[in-house]
């Protein structure tokens, strides 16, 4: 899925990158409402998050709580227990807390240099990887100050009263969708990402596509990297450039005996059948032979 963001720029750093050209063809840089992002190497659910949105033809950036609290939700926020900090593209229709959101128009995107995710292979031992866009790709798609772009994740926000609070709580899920074959084989979801900028104008804006009509956006894609990392970043209390360095790929660990051992059994369980056929049809006593049947001649079972 998506459970670590990594996003290092400053507010008015993250406005310069995310700038773009309005419907006159002027370039603008989205403004900030509320206090600005604080950057994070290792921001877990619940924590702040920079969040793009569509207001009034222009985009604003706010910061906001990752996972979604609906605006239905008037109780305390201790209260509301759901894990919302990941929706699922199939299930966006199917889900009043993220279905009302949807066809409100409260699409957003998520800017990222990347995401954590860990290896979901059974028995395997659980190693980060920073997972970043392409570096082919980011130096074919660089801004006007030839910055690389950053992962523009698409994603869905709400704002909800709280009980006994005068302020609202804005908040965000990142979309998740079945992972490609650039990352499948570390876990089957990913983010939802929106690759280019007329991707993200159509996402961002109510008035470019009908709600539904957004829905082919979120497919898997092909525009990341990702290397292993130190496992320094399990713990959320670590925070910093070391989170993002790369390290030494995993060894292969090597059997023991005792899985050599039934390695050898299980090998030999699947040598060839064998028949044992007498080496003389007249003879009642004949002396048995073992013959091992040749598989590759034998025809197909129809």
């Amino acid at each position: 899925m998506c459970g670590r963001l990594v996003c290092v720029l400053e507010g008015h750093n993250l406005s310069v990158r995310c700038q773009y050209r309005d419907n006159a063809g002027n370039i603008k840089r989205p403004e900030w409402e509320g206090s600005c992002h604080t950057p994070g190497y290792n921001l877990p659910p619940t924590s702040q998050i920079p969040v793009l949105f569509g207001k009034m033809g222009q985009r604003v950036f706010r910061s906001m709580r990752w996972g979604l609290v609906p605006s239905t939700h008037t109780k305390s926020l201790k209260e509301f227990k759901l894990s919302t900090h990941n929706c699922c593209s199939e299930t966006i229709l199917e889900r009043p807390i993220y279905s009302k959101a949807f066809f409100k128009g409260q699409r957003c995107v998520i800017p990222a240099d990347g995401f954590f995710e860990w290896n979901s292979t059974k028995g395997a031992e659980k190693v980060p990887y920073f997972v970043h866009r392409k570096q082919q790709e980011v130096k074919e798609e660089t801004n006007e100050d030839g910055e690389k772009n950053l992962l523009m994740i698409a994603g869905l926000y709400d704002k909800c009263k709280l009980n006994n609070e005068d302020s609202t709580l804005f908040s965000a899920s990142v979309i998740t969708v079945s992972a490609s074959k650039s990352i499948s084989w570390l876990h089957h979801r990913m983010p939802a990402i929106l690759e280019t900028e007329s991707e993200v104008q159509q996402w961002l804006h109510t008035g470019a596509l009908k709600s539904r009509d957004t829905l082919p956006l979120l497919h898997p894609r092909l525009c990341i990297d990702l290397y292993p990392v130190s496992k320094v970043v399990n713990s959320v209390s670590t925070n910093g450039p070391s989170c993002i360095l790369k390290s030494e790929p995993p060894k292969k660990r090597k059997a023991n005996t005792l899985e050599k051992f039934f390695g050898k059994k299980r090998k030999s369980s699947q040598e060839p059948p064998t028949n044992l056929v007498p080496e003389s049809a007249d003879d009642d006593k004949a002396s048995i032979k073992e013959v091992k049947v040749d598989q590759s001649n034998e025809e197909s079972p129809k």
